[in-house]
């Protein structure tokens, strides 16, 4: 009986996810090298000073190549200068490459190529020669008879991707769509920028991507700092509040005003750091905040939200609600952390 190639990609994939979600039995594998190790080192000691040199050095390679991208037991994306197949985040998400595009910038100014659809979120992983944000390629993608134009999401840019190496997600495509085209274009004017900026040849990977059948507890967020800004410290933290995503998608913080200025940071725990979106909102107030909910804050202070100078004497309190939104419906079976920190200003 003929079958066509979607039903036989379903077949194979159904026959495969079994070993595909079966875990790696790390402890193992790690048991097994460190018992390869000592056989090697055994027969090391009894060769000529010399031959002993040169073995050690190739047993180490190998060592190091077996622990590399697998540390901590996960797959990871951020193996420098590659596409993998297929890995996983730590949150039990599953990417499996669908397509790859090489844009060699010095010699060509975009690419363009279909990518199979099949239901599934997609995302691209960027093989980044440079990680300045100036001479990011930009990725646009087409769905046949839709004039809407698609982006990355949350924002167009590659440059989150390329910094933490991880992959970008792509807006959501409309739902039944079967095929889409991806172009991938360097920046207007990048023949023209000093040599050390210029975009070189990109290697990209678009991938589908599966969250977990069973969602993974949380991760315990991360601190935020007693303080930042210069030596003494500009703004000195006064309260703070976590909660856990999905289940908790707002955070509300009331604060006293004792006529001093406010700041407050927002940042995501876990994978879904850097891919939803805040609402803020300051005495019921929509304000302009980040693209995106971003990974833990540091000390030096980038990424605040600064309230400006003292409020009026008359308003008792300062209410500050902080809504995540999620674009792509499937971050939310993926677990993560929402912490909003207040601070007020020294002085």
């Amino acid at each position: 009986m003929p079958i066509n190639r979607r039903d036989l990609h379903d077949l194979l994939e159904e026959r495969s996810r079994p070993a595909v979600e079966r875990p790696i039995p790390w402890e193992s594998l790690r048991t097994r090298v460190r018992g390869v190790r000592r056989r090697r080192f055994t027969a090391v000691t009894a060769v000529a000073v010399a031959g002993f040199a040169a073995v050690a050095v190739v047993a180490s390679g190998s060592l190091l190549n077996l622990r590399g991208p697998y540390e901590d037991g996960q797959i990871i994306a951020s193996v420098a200068g590659q596409i993998p197949a297929q890995f996983q985040e730590a949150d039990g998400t599953v990417y499996r490459r669908v397509a790859t595009a090489t844009l060699d910038a010095p010699r060509k100014k975009s690419v363009t190529f279909d990518v199979e659809v099949r239901g599934k979120p997609l995302a691209v992983l960027a093989d980044c020669p440079t990680e300045s944000m100036f001479m990011m390629p930009h990725v646009t993608v087409r769905v046949p008879g839709v004039s809407k134009v698609f982006t990355l999401s949350p924002g167009p840019s590659l440059s989150t991707g390329c910094q933490g190496n991880r992959p970008v997600d792509v807006m959501p495509l409309p739902a039944g769509t079967r095929r889409a085209t991806f172009t991938v274009e360097a920046p207007k004017g990048f023949e023209n920028v000093a040599p050390h900026e210029r975009l070189e040849r990109w290697r990209f990977g678009v991938y589908e991507w599966t969250p977990p059948a069973t969602m993974k507890a949380a991760s315990p967020p991360a601190e935020p700092p007693a303080a930042f800004g210069g030596r003494p410290p500009e703004f000195n933290l006064i309260t703070k509040k976590s909660d856990t995503w999905p289940a908790a998608r707002e955070v509300t913080i009331i604060v006293p005003n004792r006529g001093r200025s406010l700041a407050f940071v927002v940042y995501c725990g876990g994978d879904i750091a850097g891919r939803l979106i805040p609402e803020l909102r300051v005495n019921g107030r929509l304000i302009k905040g980040p693209l995106d909910c971003p990974a833990a804050f540091t000390n030096r202070g980038g990424g605040y939200t600064d309230l400006g100078g003292p409020k009026p004497r008359n308003q008792k309190t300062v209410t500050i609600q902080i809504r995540l939104v999620a674009k792509i419906s499937e971050y939310r079976q993926r677990p993560g952390t929402l912490t909003v920190a207040v601070y007020e200003k020294s002085g």
